[in-house]
């Protein structure tokens, strides 16, 4: 990125406290509760010690935050970050306890991980970590399937949640019967769900598109619906990055630009999405790729974020685009695919260009259904769906056979996969929560953000109250 002096803007709790006051002043609720509510429940920060592979011996700081216990179990990310810090897992987990309220997913919001560079660890070292964080937690009482329930951030991976699933399972198996219920995004084969891995990415696709979709955005943005057509840059190209990539292809818009913090690719006639993302895959760097296509090494990644487009999707990390950056973006909406993508006083700078910002509470609700889904079916104990799928296919039959047709395909009258399940449910949350969101924005005459956080807040308050918010 470039080099020149860069203004400083508060940190990321600074600026999620300024999203928070600003709604809170708007919902009649008594300030005293927001504070309370805004207020993290438990923040804990404890040393993790590691024995490397070579026999050095390493202390790492390592961070678990309850934001809200409104209901329970929390839920939030795990993250692996040399940047993680215990004010940053504060910030993430109050979004997840407004992003859960918002879209009525019955959790509390909770964050944390550990502070270190995955990439200089082995995989053995890394599988210590993990195993040792949770632990850490376990003989806290800070985890557990009704207690806090992690889920995969950045740098995470599925295999790395099977872990915490088997740590815990090991301590507790013989206690708790739902004890692999104790984390999402596992491997299947340990209580995942087949199939759902790209369900953030599908969430942020599904989510543009019903924005895309709403007369009121169409008029106050100038924009035609769908994404067929729609020229879009990406910044970033992790886990979150690729999957909303590939279903804004499989959609119809054509990517001309993906930014990472290493290199960046451009092309105006479009990239060849398959092409281009398994030579990232294999290579992390678009350095070296050939086929014709511009490639930018480190001293000119801004001129790709720069290039004019429909969609800027910011899915890199928290606040990228800030105050130094926004007034060079030549785009006409920028999409939130991950939590505290814009900073505070970038919104304020692109809501007054009239540039449309669909925010990351509302475009990660994918895998917080997905993740629901997954908790469900490990305290119940059975695969989604099926209880019912030979129902369903013995019922489709007969409807069949009392109109006298019979199906092309024996797919057909199957009852529907878990992944199908999961699928129907993100795509109803998500049409109900923006439906309620415009509605309110509307109504109102504030942001989606404003909206959202506005209408979190609420049932979160409501929740607090109708049980007490004091013995």
């Amino acid at each position: 990125m470039e080099k020149t002096s860069m203004l400083r803007e508060p940190d990321l709790l600074d600026q999620v406290h300024l999203f928070f006051d600003n709604a809170g002043e708007l919902t009649g609720i008594r300030r005293e509760y927001l504070d309370f509510i805004k207020r993290s429940a438990s923040v804990l920060t404890f040393k993790l010690p590691l024995q490397r592979d070579n026999g050095e011996f390493e202390i790492l700081e390592a961070y678990r935050v309850h934001h809200s216990l409104h209901t329970m179990p929390c839920k939030g990310g795990l993250r692996l970050s040399a940047d993680l810090n215990a004010r940053t897992a504060e910030a993430l987990a109050l979004i997840t306890s407004i992003k859960m309220g918002l879209c009525d997913i019955p959790f509390g919001g909770s964050f944390g991980g550990v502070k270190c560079d995955p990439r200089k660890y082995s995989q053995n070292e890394l599988e210590k970590i993990v195993r040792r964080y949770t632990l850490e937690l376990a003989q806290r009482g800070f985890i557990g399937p009704a207690i806090d329930v992690p889920e995969p951030d950045l740098h995470v991976t599925t295999a790395m949640m099977s872990w915490v699933k088997d740590t815990y399972q090991t301590l507790y198996g013989n206690q708790n019967i739902n004890a692999a219920a104790v984390c999402t995004g596992k491997a299947p084969s340990q209580g995942g769900i087949e199939g759902c891995e790209g369900s953030w990415g599908k969430g942020v696709c599904r989510g543009v598109e019903a924005f895309l979709s709403l007369p009121a955005f169409s008029d106050r943005f100038d924009t035609k619906p769908g994404l067929s057509g729609k020229t879009s840059v990406f910044l970033g190209f992790g886990k979150v990055a690729y999957w909303t990539a590939k279903y804004f292809v499989e959609t119809g818009s054509m990517i001309v630009g993906i930014v990472t913090s290493s290199s960046a690719i451009y092309d105006e006639a479009g990239l060849d999405f398959e092409s281009v993302s398994k030579y990232y895959i294999e290579h992390s760097t678009f350095k070296g790729y050939g086929d014709g296509k511009k490639v930018y090494e480190e001293d000119k990644l801004d001129e790709v974020l720069y290039k004019p487009c429909d969609i800027l999707v910011q899915a890199s990390v928290e606040g990228k685009i800030n105050i130094n950056n926004v007034d060079k973006l030549r785009t006409k909406i920028v999409v939130e695919a991950i939590c505290g993508a814009t900073t505070y006083f970038a919104q304020k700078m692109l809501d007054s260009k009239g540039i449309a910002v669909i925010p990351d509470l509302i475009l990660n609700v994918g895998w917080a259904v997905s993740s629901y889904f997954e908790w469900l079916k490990n305290i119940g104990h059975v695969k989604l769906g099926r209880l019912v799928k030979g129902w369903e296919k013995s019922s489709k039959e007969a409807i069949l056979s009392l109109v006298g047709k019979a199906p092309e395909k024996a797919t057909d009258i199957e009852g529907g996969s878990e992944k199908d399940i999961v699928d129907a449910a993100l795509v109803d949350v998500l049409k109900q929560t923006i439906k309620e969101v415009d509605q309110f924005a509307q109504e109102k005459g504030v942001s989606y953000r404003t909206a959202g956080y506005i209408i979190g807040l609420d049932r979160i308050y409501s929740m607090y109250k109708e049980a007490g918010f004091v013995v």
